[in-house]
């Protein structure tokens, strides 16, 4: 009974998704299965990077928090003792040789975002006058002060009832978002190279499933016909064919092992696993396509690239900081209020008992102007900040017609894919069925070895090219993490 090649050209039987690699794996008894998202979600959880740009916007939160810090209310307390010998002190007409004085003060400040400034302070002394002569002065030999007050300042003009705050909040919203995006749009960068590596790897693995398959049938093929030419059949030069095509075949199985392990080690720099440990068992079908706008964040709206959209987040921010600039140049028309209470006791304590008395009051009401004279330099810094807030427009806008660009693009070449994928894929069914019937042809004796060699090189290379462009084609879908819908 003669051998037959029957079935050595066909392509290789399909092996369950689930099951891709779990021939590789041996040894790996701790290995767990994961798709794409729980790949993409070990990458966020365990690469260094996603850690610290995730740490990086909590950081920009904290930072437009503390931005407020001149809201913050303050407290102030003091104490102090003076020992006045000087000839000049108010009591020493009076014949006073010594003015002691022990003090006391506390205060609390607060700005409020409507831009009220305000002060409460509370203060006592302990005063003694030593060598008072006149009788009628007696009663100023030792006594106690106290005084509670309040101020309170509004800005009519410049910051007229908070228009500042008002504009520092608009600013650090905007180049909050933009900061925070930023961080954002570089991991969205980095789970696509992620994606990237992951295709990468199920490429890898079809194609060193590809080769095997390709060898093992080029050594049936070189075995088949060493025997022909053993028994008169076929010449020597069949044979040297048969031996080249195990050649090329082992050729191209080492290669695509060492290409395996390239893609494995990528995939373990994402996930950040030491070579030492075991590699994960990873599940994916190359030949299942997504339709790229599922993979663009947001609802409905204008699609646009994640940088387009930070730029015009920058050019937010710098129109609020000319119209900051224009503020923060305004005359200040400021009104303020004073009102404090005296109390004048025999000693400390009765003073601080008695610091709301309200018998003897100093009252004071201000209204100040300040203008700032409009000279050159004055004009350029406003000038400055509308020209950086407007070239900030023209790139928004720029990058915005880019980024519509870019999308098109990318849908296009997506589809050109597509057709490209579909093509392979029956040019690739077409090489298989000509490897089957050349196949069918040699063992009759109705074609030569070089036919046979020619169509399984070429069922191989199609198969090869396929896989290849499948992976392309899940690489462009990934690139749609790069966009985000915003409103009109």
């Amino acid at each position: 009974m003669t051998e037959s090649t029957e079935g050595l050209i066909c392509m290789p039987r399909k092996l369950p998704r689930t099951l891709l690699v779990s021939f590789l794996l041996v040894g790996a008894a701790k290995s767990y299965g994961m798709n794409l998202q729980e790949y993409l979600k070990n990458v966020e959880a365990n690469h260094k990077t996603v850690k610290s740009l995730d740490i990086s916007k909590e950081a920009a939160d904290d930072r437009q928090v503390a931005g407020d810090i001149d809201l913050v209310p303050t407290m102030g307390a003091g104490v102090s003792y003076t020992s006045d010998k000087s000839p000049l002190s108010q009591f020493a007409l009076f014949g006073v040789s010594e003015t002691k004085t022990t003090s006391y003060n506390l205060g609390f400040n607060k700005k409020f975002s409507t831009g009220t400034s305000a002060k409460i302070w509370a203060g006592t002394s302990q005063i003694e006058n030593v060598g008072i002569q006149d009788p009628q002065l007696a009663a100023y030999e030792k006594f106690g002060f106290g005084q509670m007050g309040i101020s309170l300042s509004q800005s009519l003009w410049k910051d007229f009832f908070g228009a500042a705050t008002r504009l520092r909040w608009e600013r650090q919203d905007a180049a909050t978002a933009a900061e925070k995006g930023s961080y954002d749009l570089q991991k969205r960068g980095l789970l696509v190279q992620a994606e990237s590596a992951y295709w990468e790897y199920l490429y890898a693995i079809e194609n060193l499933k590809t080769a095997q398959g390709s060898l093992e049938r080029a050594r049936k093929i070189e075995s088949w016909t060493r025997r022909r030419v053993n028994d008169g059949i076929s010449d020597r030069a069949d044979l040297l064919q048969g031996q080249a095509l195990v050649a090329g075949r082992q050729l191209a199985l080492i290669t695509a092992e060492d290409e395996l392990e390239t893609a494995k080690q990528a995939v373990r720099d994402y996930l950040e696993i030491p070579k030492t440990a075991p590699f994960p068992m990873i599940e994916g079908d190359i030949n299942v396509s997504r339709p790229i706008n599922t993979l663009v964040t947001g609802g409905q709206g204008r699609v646009v690239q994640v940088e387009a959209y930070l730029q015009s987040l920058d050019a937010k921010a710098r129109s609020v900081v000319a119209e900051e600039v224009d503020d923060a140049y305004r005359p200040d028309l400021v009104l303020t209020g004073d009102y404090t209470t005296n109390t004048l006791k025999k000693d400390m304590p009765e003073a601080t008992q008695n610091l709301t008395d309200t018998t003897r009051p100093t009252a004071k009401i201000a209204l100040n102007f300040t203008y700032m004279f409009d000279t050159s330099v004055k004009s350029a810094t406003r000038n400055a900040a509308r020209k950086e807030a407007l070239a900030a427009r023209l790139q928004a806008e720029r990058k915005l017609i880019d980024s519509d660009s870019s999308w098109s693009e990318l849908n296009r070449q997506y589809q050109e894919m597509t057709k490209r994928v579909e093509a392979a894929s029956q040019l690739q069914k077409l090489q298989t069925d000509r490897a089957r019937a050349t196949n069918e042809l040699f063992n009759k004796g109705r074609t030569i070895t070089m036919n046979v060699v020619d169509a399984e090189n070429d069922a191989a290379t199609a198969e090869l090219n396929l896989s290849r462009l499948k992976s392309l084609q899940r690489k462009m879908e990934a690139q749609g993490r790069l966009y985000m819908t915003v409103e009109e």
